[in-house]
């Protein structure tokens, strides 16, 4: 046996040079093939490339890098702009709806956005090209776009932005509202200072009706003349003053003999206000208070609301220990809508903000 694998051995041996030989001369005969097929390059070859025929095109273009375009070498709509254009500038296009090109730095186009200028959204690299770019806010501070540009602002810097008035808004506004009538008196023919008045108080609670009635007071006796020393009226108004005048009832066209009591708001935000009544029933005055809900719609403060009634002030952002309130919500006009009152550069300035809510 030791004898057979000694044979297998030298049998393996023999064969492994034999395949050997043969790849070295695979190998030899290849590299010879390779020699032909590239011969080596002894630099005698004199070979050049083509010529390019747009050469002369390319030379006067480059030499003009830098400076002004003759607009010989320009085709397309650019042209007809007739606008000089720098070689390290490219031109701004725009496709509209219609698909026509917009050039973004020529005024003569009309504007992508309006009624924001093109070149504006050049000068502040900022995109165009998106339906709702005016309401996009590249620098993060809370401004869009379009606010940045009516405030004539850095759309690109956080530090710079409109006045924060410009992004207050009012969630509802809440109406209370009652009635105030003057009910009665002792008058007999001319008044005397000895007369007392009666007035009342009407307002819904819970959709039910209340009524406080006045004692009867005198006129022009400060705080002894307070109408209602109890109810929603309490201590609120004082009687002033009572006179008595001639007039023509409308609904008969015949003179007539009456009372008219003025009354002064004397506590809250509406203090100094003089309300007058005709006496009767039918003669009352509404009175309605109004709250407003604001919230200003600027990052860091979207959750902090201010209930805020009609004639105090407030200051932006909301600071209740503020030294200063330049802000007054000064009334709700016939349209329903919170008017805001503040001082800007010696000029009074009015903001009329529609409530996100109806009014309740």
């Amino acid at each position: 046996m030791a004898n057979l694998s000694a044979s297998y051995d030298k049998a393996a041996l023999v064969i492994s040079l034999v395949i050997a030989l043969a790849l070295g001369a695979l190998v030899f005969m290849a590299k010879g093939k390779v020699d032909d097929d590239f011969p080596a390059n002894t630099g005698s070859r004199s070979d050049k490339a083509p010529e390019n025929p747009n050469e002369d095109i390319y030379q006067k273009i480059t030499g003009k890098v830098g400076s002004e375009i003759d607009k010989a070498f320009l085709k397309g709509p650019v042209t007809d702009t007739e606008r000089e254009m720098n070689l390290f500038v490219g031109t701004a296009l725009f496709l509209d709806a219609e698909g026509r090109e917009i050039d973004l730095g020529d005024p003569s186009y009309p504007k992508v956005h309006e009624p924001i200028e093109n070149q504006w959204w050049l000068n502040h690299r900022i995109e165009p090209g998106w339906s709702n770019s005016p309401g996009l806010d590249k620098d993060g501070d809370g401004f869009s776009n379009r606010e940045e540009f009516d405030g004539n602002t850095d759309p690109n810097d956080p530090r710079s932005f409109p006045a924060v008035i410009a992004k207050l808004q009012c969630l509802e506004l809440k109406k209370r509202e009652f009635m105030l009538t003057y009910s009665s008196d002792s008058t007999i023919g001319e008044i005397k200072e000895s007369d007392t008045f009666k007035f009342n108080h009407e307002e819904f609670v819970n959709r039910r009706k209340v009524r406080t009635s006045s004692e009867n007071i005198e006129q022009g006796k400060g705080n002894d003349s307070n109408l209602f020393s109890k109810g929603g009226a309490q201590m609120r108004y004082e009687l002033t003053k009572v006179e008595q005048r001639k007039f023509v009832n409308p609904r008969n066209n015949l003179q007539e003999t009456s009372n008219f009591a003025m009354i002064e708001d004397v506590a809250g935000a509406k203090k100094g206000d003089i309300i007058e009544i005709k006496k009767g029933s039918r003669n009352g005055v509404i009175i309605k208070d109004w709250t407003a809900v604001l919230v200003l719609a600027a990052i860091g403060e979207q959750g902090n609301q201010l209930e805020i009634k009609e004639r105090d002030s407030f200051t932006l952002p909301f600071d209740p220990n503020a030294e200063e309130k330049p802000y007054t919500f000064a009334a709700v006009s016939d349209l329903g809508a919170a008017i805001i009152e503040w001082e800007q550069d010696g000029e009074s300035k009015t903001l009329e903000l529609q409530p996100l809510s109806p009014a309740k």
